[in-house]
């Protein structure tokens, strides 16, 4: 289930992230520290209630990962990424967490079903407002509630404190580098290409060439922010961290 929402920049979203954490923490008296206890924050900070449910079958519909239902300030997990059950999905499950808190902070003003877009309530049961579902991540209500839940779950300044030591500064990775020291130019025999040449066509055709060595980062840093690689990845790469090439020079310490 969709609906239109406005336009959000990504400074926008990533300040709605920070200021939420930097609530939570302060309410506590700490610092912002990993990693961020996202179901806690929902629950105690937000006072929603949370909850696992076989969504698919609930709802009737595939690929759905969580609902929140507005009105009733509750937010369903599917119960597939039930992390005590499923210790695998851990990173999905606290992502999916994140996503819903970011319906509720950036979008709740579209779920008083003011416009007539979302119906709260059918017949005589109440119906999630949101249902999020994996076929509907470019949406923009949730390509927003998504990218939320990255700068929530993996805050600017602790991503690049973690770089910063673990590499000794905040020097991105750029695969264009790698590559040129990898795939040497060998002499070669009777005319043929080098072999480095033609390697490196065979695998440019089938995958992405950087996805191995940005994947193989992003795993060093995913358990720390108790996150998927994929979403790891996708943050270090959002903060220049990791780069294909050599693009215009980014400030890492303010905006994109």
């Amino acid at each position: 289930m969709t609906f239109n929402v406005k336009y959000m920049s990504e400074q926008q979203i990533e300040r709605d992230a920070l200021g939420l954490l930097n609530a939570y923490f302060h309410d506590l008296g700490q610092p912002i520290h990993l990693p961020i206890p996202a179901d806690e924050i929902l629950e105690t900070h937000l006072g929603l209630s949370l909850d696992f449910d076989d969504l698919q079958a609930l709802l009737g519909v595939p690929d759905v990962l969580g609902a929140l239902w507005a009105d009733k300030r509750e937010v369903f997990i599917d119960q597939s990424l039930e992390p005590d059950e499923h210790p695998e999905m851990e990173g999905r499950y606290y992502f999916s967490v994140g996503h819903e808190i970011g319906h509720w902070r950036l979008h709740r003003q579209y779920l008083r079903n003011a416009d007539g877009q979302v119906t709260m309530f059918t017949d005589s049961e109440p119906k999630p407002t949101v249902i999020c579902r994996t076929s509907q991540a470019k949406e923009r209500v949730e390509w927003q509630a998504d990218y939320f839940s990255s700068c929530f779950l993996m805050p600017r300044q602790c991503v690049l404190g973690a770089w910063s030591n673990h590499f000794g500064s905040l020097k991105p990775i750029v695969y264009a580098d790698i590559a040129e020291q990898n795939w040497t130019q060998r002499p070669t025999r009777h005319g043929m290409k080098p072999v480095g040449m033609i390697l490196r066509n065979v695998i440019e055709q089938s995958f992405e060439p950087h996805a191995y060595v940005f994947e193989t980062v992003a795993r060093e840093f995913a358990p720390m922010f108790r996150v998927s690689i994929q979403a790891m990845r996708i943050r270090l790469d959002k903060l220049g961290l990791l780069r294909i090439d050599h693009p215009l020079k980014r400030d890492l310490s303010g905006g994109y």
